[in-house]
């Protein structure tokens, strides 16, 4: 029939319709590739603020607005033939309303994805009024693409239009309920996710067709014969949006399988980790439900056979340091950076943490290993900070534990071989060796040097509190979301392949890490020191589980030990706890201030007996020198006092109390000691890194270009630089004159730079004061910074003070050695308390004389660890 003869018989009448089975199959195709890019894209969003969550959240309104429903309408419109099929007979749009009833879906989707939000926790009355909102942009779509129809009137059936509404409401609030809440459960797999978006497509394709069906088309005019391009285009418009939901859907399965290939890499090498915490105990990961965390290195290399990473090791423990003081570390990334990036490497990578040739091809270890596994360690925590978009200074301290990921079973040294072929860097920077079908070779030589027959690795913990909300916002905003432990340590688990089936108890030890319940209070206390030989060497003691840093103690009801109350503990010195809580009992029966006190004994011996749940402590006896131990004050570190149980547990028997466990015994010495300590390691990481700084510095490279320019090309990155590297003048300036002591001591740490710049006039006397407590230059502008790799010596001063017959002695505790100066005191008025900056010995006049004694580093600090330790050993 001719247009003239179908327009003579159809026109002002119900058009005959059918339906293309295979239109129809496709239009839910379509629906269901943009309901799944939509929810994908929710999954990524995790907060309100940041460009990244914005970004996000357009996209999935277009995703589902502008595929989903608008893609799904139009090829479903394709799927109904009028009058047989005829050309001229089918529906023409106008190209107006059909750009309209794009946009309007996409703003009323907006509306409804932000009322939807992202909290964790599901909010119904937000998910109801979200899959209101999405139902009635499915409904309004439908019909303002209807009203678009240019050459029929179409004409509606009420209960098939309530219908449709109805399907498109309730099932847009099933199918968002369904993902929100496996959302929030952590239980969203992708195969969860699929059923939401199924059940999404089907609420767009349910009620479109419902509508569909109660629709019938009045013939207007013939159709325009230009109509057909138009409508072609119009099916190009919708292939070209469906085939960038699939590309979102790729990209996001791809994005997710490389994150599943890089954990188990990184299982199998020594990785830091960032745990962070908001104020509700809630850990921040990312949306795929993993903890941020990097590669220090691939494994590390033994020295001899006793040898092992473990937190005994001295590596550890400088990084357990170095985690406390990163305010100074930040001041030298920039040359380590610098350092790391001039050693040999098996092949070029962005990133020169990764692909280092540690071992020759000869088999021997590169020079200086320890220096480089601690700057590789450094190296990754500022990328951590990097990623998390914080500064290195708050990234956070080192967790006292590690926990071994990888593959099951016992590990095995690694063995020294003839290379066979050169191995394969990944992208991650871990070598694959072509020969060995995939093996990992962890022991980073470049050549296939080290072998390791089954792949295990170290997963260590930077633990972070974020106290305040602002602090939890920007991590959220960051891309990433805070979860409930319980709900994501199985996943972090799993991912991270952590061999340790108590991972969530160590997750809450970690949330409470650097809490105040993780020190001593103030007062009087009765300890139980405990040592335990170790099969490879040295010794290990008993502490509290969750809190390593504690010996299990028991608070005695007293502020202080007076005198008399050390005359009767002497009464018990080496007597067994039997014997002890017979005497007492017998002498709490007096009417005397000892009687009281042998009952406050016998007690809290009753009671840490019982914490500990352990039958050796009945083999316990108490020693008589009562020792000070650091616990929590008022203004930051003080002391308490313990009374001591000591006992040497057999190398054979099995701690079987819950509440303890063992660490070793240099590690535990390691975190009770004294502000000497901290400040001897501060010189020792200048003493180390200072020439690296001053390599980086006569290339005229600032120590943190590296991480502001990747930060400014990467648009979601910091703008402002880190405050690490704002402050880089001044640490390094001021760590020398720092003077670090205890409240009851004068003594006061000291600098003697003996190449002084010539252009610094240093003649300042030395009875000056100066209330920041140091020594410094009359001319503060033309101070220059210190000039690390020259010849620097620290010291410590004890100042003694004669004027006539009278000597004051100014002393600081738990000093082993020490520099001596002995001035005597003319018109002076100096205080004694104030720190010297040392300057040329012709300065000061020849008044003084110098008594020199050397330090033997840090490692020979005393505390009351050694104390206790002499007295078991030597009893037994």
């Amino acid at each position: 029939m001719s247009a003239h003869d179908l327009l003579r018989e159809y026109q002002g009448h119900i058009v005959p319709q059918s339906y293309n089975a295979g239109f129809v199959a496709l239009s839910y195709v379509v629906s269901l590739v943009g309901a799944g890019s939509t929810l994908e894209l929710i999954n990524r969003r995790t907060g309100l603020r940041g460009l990244f969550n914005h970004l996000l959240l357009v996209s999935s309104a277009v995703t589902m607005g502008g595929v989903s429903i608008w893609c799904m309408h139009f090829i479903g419109n394709r799927a109904i033939d009028l009058a047989n099929g005829e050309p001229e007979m089918q529906v023409a749009y106008s190209s107006g309303f059909t750009a309209v009833s794009f946009f309007v879906p996409i703003l009323v989707l907006l509306t409804a994805f932000i009322a939807v939000g992202t909290n964790n926790t599901v909010s119904w009355w937000r998910l109801i009024s979200g899959g209101a909102l999405c139902g009635t942009a499915v409904c309004g779509m439908h019909y303002l693409g209807n009203a678009s129809i240019d050459n029929y009137t179409c004409v509606y059936r009420p209960a098939y239009v309530v219908g449709s509404a109805i399907i498109a409401v309730v099932a847009s609030n099933v199918a968002l309920a369904m993902f929100f809440v496996f959302r929030a459960m952590w239980a969203n797999a992708w195969w969860k996710r699929v059923i939401s978006a199924v059940v999404l497509a089907g609420a767009v394709s349910g009620m479109h067709w419902c509508a569909a069906v109660g629709t019938r088309y009045r013939l207007v005019k013939i159709k325009p014969e230009g109509n057909e391009p138009s409508r072609t285009a119009t099916v190009v418009v919708v292939i070209c949006l469906s085939l960038g939901a699939c590309f979102i859907i790729a990209v996001s399965a791809v994005l997710r399988a490389r994150n599943m290939r890089k954990s188990a890499l990184r299982a199998q090498q020594i990785t830091l980790a960032a745990a962070v915490f908001d104020k509700a105990g809630r850990i921040l990961v990312d949306p795929d439900g993993y903890i941020p965390s990097t590669v220090v290195t691939d494994s590390f290399l033994e020295k001899n056979t006793k040898e092992g990473f473990s937190i005994g090791h001295p590596l550890f423990h400088w990084m357990f340091q170095a985690s406390r003081n990163w305010g100074m570390i930040s001041s030298l990334v920039g040359g380590m950076k610098q350092h790391i990036s001039q050693l040999p490497h098996t092949r070029t990578h962005k990133d020169g943490r990764h692909g280092i040739q540690l071992v020759s091809e000869h088999g021997e270890m590169i020079e200086g290993y320890d220096m480089i596994f601690r700057e590789l360690f450094c190296l990754a925590a500022a990328a951590l900070a990097d990623r998390l978009r914080e500064d290195l200074a708050s990234i956070g301290v080192l967790w006292d534990e590690i926990l071994p990921t990888g593959a099951n079973g016992r590990r095995a040294r690694p063995q020294l071989r003839k290379p066979s072929s050169a191995g394969v860097i990944t992208s991650d920077g871990s070598d694959v060796n072509e020969d060995s079908h995939g093996s990992l070779d962890l022991a980073e030589k470049g050549v296939g040097a080290w072998q390791q027959a089954y792949g295990r690795g170290s997963l260590m913990f930077l633990v972070h509190r974020a106290e305040s909300d602002r602090d939890s916002e920007r991590f959220i905003s960051a891309g990433y979301r805070f979860a409930e432990l319980h709900q994501v340590s199985d996943l972090i688990r799993s991912s991270m392949q952590i061999q340790s089936h108590e991972f969530e108890t160590k997750l809450r030890d970690m949330s409470t890490y650097t809490g105040e319940q993780n020190q001593n209070p103030p007062g009087v206390h009765l300890g139980f020191f405990a040592i335990r030989a170790r099969v490879s060497s040295g010794f290990e003691v008993l502490v509290k589980k969750g809190a390593r840093n504690l010996l299990p103690t028991m608070p005695l009801p007293l502020k202080s030990l007076e005198d008399w109350h050390m005359h009767y503990i002497a009464k018990f010195d080496n007597m067994p706890m039997s014997k002890i809580a017979q005497k007492c009992k017998e002498d709490s029966q007096r009417s005397t201030r000892e009687a009281e006190f042998a009952g406050q004994l016998t007690e809290t011996i009753k009671s840490l007996r019982e914490w500990t749940q352990e039958p050796l402590f009945d083999d316990a006896v108490l020693t008589s020198t009562t020792v000070r131990i650091p616990c929590r004050g008022e203004e930051g570190r003080a002391e308490a006092t313990m009374i001591a149980m000591r006992l040497v547990i057999p190398i054979h028997s099995v701690l079987t109390s819950p509440n303890c466990e063992f660490v070793p015994l240099g590690f535990f010495k390691m975190r009770q000691m004294s502000e000497q300590f901290y400040q001897e390691f501060t010189r020792g990481v200048h003493r180390e890194f200072g020439h690296v700084v001053k390599a980086a510095n006569r290339r005229g490279e600032s120590p943190d270009s590296g991480a502001g320019l990747s930060s400014n090309l990467w648009p979601f990155g910091r703008s402002d630089p880190p405050k690490g590297a704002r402050r880089k003048g001044k640490s390094m300036q001021n760590i020398a004159g720092r003077r670090i002591s205890s409240p009851d001591s004068t003594r006061s740490s000291s600098t003697i730079n003996l190449c002084p710049p010539a252009d610094v006039n240093r003649t300042r006397s030395i009875d000056s004061t100066d209330g920041s407590g140091t020594y410094q230059a009359r001319d503060e502008s033309s101070q220059a910074a210190p000039s690390y790799g020259g010849i620097m010596v620290f010291q410590e001063i004890t100042i003694d003070v004669e004027e006539g017959k009278e000597t004051g002695r100014i002393q600081s505790k738990g000093s082993e050695s020490s520099d001596t100066i002995t001035i005597e005191k003319t018109n002076s008025t100096t205080s004694p308390a104030a720190g010297i900056e040392l300057q040329s010995m012709g300065h000061i006049g020849t008044n003084v004389q110098a008594d020199i004694g050397g330090r033997n580093g840090a490692a020979h600090f005393a505390s009351f660890v050694d104390v206790l330790f002499a007295e078991t050993v030597e009893s037994r």
